[in-house]
């Protein structure tokens, strides 16, 4: 099967995140499995115009503030006469309004749906644009099937209109091999967050909820992993609040360093505002580490409540303090969610998602299945 992949990012880029990675860890299985995978994706700085990455051929075109219509240009002079049987259009930014000039079988492949999270993350007038394309979804991709990454962004499509019948998921995996070592916990008390530095991912909250945390339990740390354009702007909040000696930044970290982190941690902390699914949360259980989300779309699917983790609720820094401080004083009921955490995790593997896209595809197109 000869396929097209179209996402904003390729895995390189350096604002890749989970979508990325979601798309790239199946497809370059999807690869391995024979088929042709292309990817079309921005142009960013100091990256080759083409590469092979992984088995997939990627192109860069355009630039991450007009990639939706500089794709389209893109498709009808480059691409539309090449004889792809399956495009899969990655809805990881603005989406692209494929279907009104692709007229091959297509899928849409969706994260999730940003809805007024947009307002904190983009300035206005960007911000309404992006939130009215997204309402335009079940208009402009109505007779075009879409995956999604979680029962909670299926539940967010059908909410703006979309036809539930039409939604298919394909959940993430983990790299499991990966996490197949045993890391012993850090000697005191440390806490992990991994992953974008951005204003949803709603740090802040963490980060306010630290001196309470901290007078129950001096001993402990925060840790702070990865980078965006949010980062500047946290390690202030940070330095003002004088908490420089608890809180420790890492910036991008190695996989292999991920896993160290997440392995010494004792708890995972995210407090997004919103999240398709949360692959972190997945390889922090992995590594045998409880995790402590806000309860918002997409968590609830990755969080199993009290029992690999706690969902904790948004705007409420005081309980976050104490779900921290009362699962850090009580070591039998974290070691439990501990071992029920990486039960869990054995759950989700890219390779059964790669299958499972395959499988599917072909039962949605039926001309597909010799191919």
């Amino acid at each position: 099967m000869k396929i097209l992949l179209i996402n904003w990012r390729c895995i390189k880029n350096p604002e890749a995140g989970g979508a990325e990675l979601h798309m790239h860890e199946i497809f370059k299985r999807i690869a391995d499995m024979g088929h042709s995978v292309t990817l079309v994706a921005h142009l960013y700085k100091d990256a080759p115009k083409e590469e092979m990455i992984d088995g997939i051929k990627v192109v860069r075109v355009g630039n991450r503030y007009l990639f939706d219509k500089q794709f389209k240009s893109f498709y009808k002079k480059k691409l539309a006469n090449i004889d792809f049987d399956l495009v899969v259009d990655y809805m990881t930014k603005i989406p692209l309004n494929t279907p009104a000039y692709i007229k091959k079988p297509l899928v849409g492949a969706l994260m999730h749906i940003h809805g007024k999270s947009m307002f904190t993350e983009l300035p206005f007038p960007l911000s309404l644009y992006v939130y009215l394309k997204e309402k335009r979804i079940p208009v402009n991709y109505k007779n075009t099937p879409i995956y999604v990454i979680s029962p909670s962004t299926k539940t967010d499509l059908v909410n703006i209109g979309y036809d539930k019948n039409k939604v298919e998921f394909l959940y993430s995996g983990i790299d499991q091999d990966l996490f197949n070592i045993n890391i012993p916990k850090s000697l005191n008390p440390s806490l992990l967050y991994i992953g974008r530095l951005k204003k949803y991912k709603n740090l802040e909250a963490i980060i306010d909820a630290m001196p309470m945390v901290i007078d129950a339990i001096p001993n402990v740390t925060l840790q702070i992993a990865g980078c965006g354009d949010h980062e500047e702007a946290l390690k202030k909040y940070v330095e003002d609040k004088k908490l420089n000696d608890k809180i420790i930044f890492h910036g991008r970290v190695s996989e292999e360093k991920k896993v160290e982190l997440m392995g010494s941690a004792w708890l995972f902390v995210i407090m997004s505002l919103m999240e398709g699914w949360g692959i972190v949360v997945i390889e922090a259980n992995a590594a045998g580490t409880p995790v402590i989300g806000s309860d918002v779309p997409g968590l609830r699917d990755s969080i199993v409540n009290n029992k690999t983790g706690i969902l904790s609720p948004l705007n409420d820094n005081k309980k976050l303090a104490e779900n921290i401080i009362n699962l850090i004083n009580n070591p039998d009921r974290l070691q439990k969610m501990s071992i029920e955490a990486k039960k869990w995790s054995d759950n989700f593997t890219w390779d059964a998602a790669a299958e499972h896209f395959i499988k599917t595809v072909r039962e949605k197109f039926p001309e597909l299945k010799e191919r």
